[in-house]
């Protein structure tokens, strides 16, 4: 459920965009399967990177790991789709690079072949529908203002540590950094969402919008990892995948906060819920 405690005034925003993206489903074994939109464990590792953060890999102590320090107690983030995605299923070939003892990667086994055949996965990828461009608005507030200075820093010099990409390594991203937004808690229970909600927040779901069907789906994905990458907990979260918002009546002890900011000269209001 929602941290009743939570009380976050503000928070930054900013667009991940590209042309193709994967965000593998954790479930998934031989044919690798992608959630609609990146799960919360992915914007952290995202962010992560663009703040330079030692990957999980690189450090033996949790403590020291980004997932401690972007865990559920100290980040909130969440997520918007701005643009119908379609679904295809491509063949990829994987090829095995790492020498025998299993402990590094080996470039002239990549180079020559010697591993071995590639291997070939199902990869489903997500593609736009009638633009150029997936895009997804990102929302995000760290209780560390020194995390949250740098990252607005960053977004506004467009310098970063690490490229962003859109699930995988393949799918280069770009981030168009909108505003800093202002929040307030919103005390209504019958409201429009603009951001993927955790189904448990939920109470009831009104599937017209003035006239407007909307399409709704639900996606179980993991919120939080171990350093060894052991799902700590999952949740399942509700998402519109025509971009429209969504008209829910949500529970009594659920947080919805109003987020206000500017988008090129435009005042916006938009409700929105944390991951």
């Amino acid at each position: 459920m929602s941290n009743t405690n939570l009380n976050p005034d503000r928070v930054l925003i900013f667009d991940l965009k590209g042309p193709m993206a994967h965000f593998r489903k954790y479930y998934t074994n031989s044919s690798s399967l992608s959630y609609l939109f990146p799960p919360r464990t992915v914007i952290i590792g995202l962010i992560a990177g663009l703040l330079g953060f030692p990957s999980e890999r690189h450090t033996n102590d949790y403590n020291d790991s980004y997932y401690e320090k972007f865990n559920k107690a100290r980040c909130f983030t969440t997520v918007s789709l701005r643009t119908k995605i379609r679904r295809i299923m491509q063949t990829v070939n994987y090829i095995k690079t790492k020498t025998d003892n299993q402990s590094k990667y080996s470039f002239e086994a990549l180079i020559t072949g010697t591993r071995g055949a590639p291997t070939q996965i199902p990869l489903e990828i997500l593609l736009p529908e009638k633009t150029d461009e997936i895009s997804y608005r990102v929302y995000f507030y760290h209780v560390d203002g020194g995390i949250y200075s740098k990252l607005k820093e960053r977004l506004e010099e467009h310098r970063f540590v690490f490229p962003p990409y859109l699930g995988i390594t393949e799918f280069l991203a770009s981030i168009d950094y909108i505003d800093e937004g202002r929040l307030q808690k919103n005390s209504v229970n019958k409201i429009e969402v603009n951001s993927v909600c955790n189904l448990e927040d939920i109470k009831e779901i009104d599937i017209n919008s003035n006239g407007n069907e909307l399409q709704y789906i639900t996606e179980k994905m993991p919120i939080d990892f171990l350093n060894d990458r052991t799902p700590k907990k999952f949740n399942k979260y509700l998402a519109e995948i025509n971009c429209r918002k969504m008209r829910l009546i949500v529970k009594d002890n659920a947080v919805p906060y109003l987020v206000k900011y500017s988008e090129n000269g435009c005042r916006l209001s938009e409700n929105i819920m944390f991951m």
